[in-house]
C-alpha cells in the first residue's frame, strides 16, 4: 500500500515538474521574441496589432497626454453639469473647447465661444498661464411680460478657461480677435 502511495506522489511531482519546465520554456521564448522585436524607443508588449493612436505614436509626450486627459475630463464634467441647470436663472460657468497650436515664433489659441459678448472679454497672461473669461450675450436676457421662454438649451452664463502654454511668451505683444463665435489669441514666443 505504501509503495503505491509513493509511486503516485512521485508521478504527481514529475507531472508538476514537466508543467513547470514547459511554462519556463514558453516564458523564455516570449522574452526572446520581445527582445528581438525591440524598437529604439519602446517595446511592443502586445503581439496583436495596435489600432490605438496613442500606442502607435513613437513620440509620446506626457505633457500632451495630461492636457488631453484634462480637456476630456473638463468637457465631460462641464457638459454634464450644465445639463442639470438648463432652466436655472443662476449664472453658470462653462469651459470652452480649445486648440493650442505652436508655430516657429508664436502660439495660437483658438476657443469655441458661441454667443460670447466681446465687450465682456477678459484675457490675462501670468507667466505661462493664459486665463480667459467671457460672458454670453444672452446671459442677461430676461422674460418680459409678453415674450417668455418655454425652453432655453443654449448655454447662458460665463465661459472661463485657463491654459498652460508649453513655453515662455512675450506678454506685451499678445493679441486677440473674436469672430463668428471663435476667439483667437496670438501670443508671440519670448526671444
Amino acid at each position: 500500500m505504501k509503495k503505491s502511495i509513493i509511486i503516485a506522489l512521485v508521478s504527481i511531482l514529475l507531472i508538476a515538474f514537466g508543467i513547470q519546465t514547459y511554462l519556463m520554456y514558453q516564458l523564455h521564448q516570449q522574452v526572446n521574441q520581445l527582445s528581438s522585436s525591440q524598437s529604439k524607443d519602446y517595446i511592443h508588449l502586445s503581439p496583436m496589432p495596435l489600432d490605438d493612436e496613442f500606442m502607435n505614436n513613437d513620440a509620446w509626450n506626457p505633457y500632451q497626454e495630461m492636457q488631453r486627459m484634462q480637456n476630456e475630463m473638463s468637457q465631460l464634467f462641464g457638459n454634464s453639469m450644465s445639463r442639470f441647470h438648463l432652466n436655472s436663472k443662476d449664472s453658470l460657468t462653462k469651459m470652452p473647447a480649445f486648440d493650442l497650436k505652436e508655430e516657429a515664433d508664436r502660439y495660437i489659441v483658438t476657443l469655441d465661444i458661441p454667443g460670447g459678448n466681446p465687450s465682456s472679454l477678459d484675457v490675462k497672461l501670468e507667466g505661462q498661464v493664459l486665463s480667459i473669461v467671457i460672458k454670453t450675450e444672452h446671459a442677461n436676457e430676461q422674460d418680459d411680460g409678453e415674450n417668455k421662454y418655454h425652453r432655453q438649451e443654449r448655454f447662458s452664463g460665463i465661459y472661463q478657461r485657463s491654459i498652460t502654454l508649453p513655453g515662455s511668451v512675450n506678454k506685451s505683444a499678445m493679441s486677440n480677435g473674436y469672430k463668428n463665435g471663435v476667439l483667437t489669441i496670438i501670443i508671440p514666443k519670448a526671444s
